[in-house]
């Protein structure tokens, strides 16, 4: 719409439990918790989807270099495999990062809820040994 959106975020406390929740989520699945992130900043904390996704990614970032440099150091990460694969993150995060600005935030939402459904799902059916 190219306008400034005013909003106040609510509930920071109950939002800093979600995200304690996703980092260690995320340290021992080693998954972004990003959709945790979204959940928590655009339902609990009331921020609009779009600034909720930018701010979901920033802290990516933060958790990813966390758990990566503990990772590294420990000899879990395989730099042959890590790198071609962070190329093609980085390409693909700038293009999405691009057309988030341009799309209308229902339109977001269609795209995030059956992802999110279908990686818990996933997890679901791997947990408990089902494979598709």
């Amino acid at each position: 719409l190219h306008e400034q959106v005013d909003y106040e975020v609510e509930n920071v406390p109950g939002g800093m439990t979600i995200m304690f929740g996703a980092g260690l989520a995320s340290g021992l699945l080693g998954i972004g918790s990003g959709a945790f992130k979204v959940m928590a900043l655009d339902n609990v904390m009331k921020m609009p989807l779009k600034p909720s996704s930018a701010t979901s990614n920033l802290m990516m970032g933060v958790t990813a270099a966390a758990s990566a440099t503990i990772y590294f150091f420990n000899g879990s990460i395989r730099p042959d495999i890590a790198v071609p694969l962070s190329l093609g993150i980085i390409v693909g995060a700038a293009l999405g990062s691009r057309i988030m600005q341009h799309m209308p935030s229902r339109w977001l939402r269609i795209i995030f809820v059956p992802i999110l459904a279908y990686l818990g799902l996933q997890m679901a059916f791997k947990a408990f040994g089902v494979t598709i």
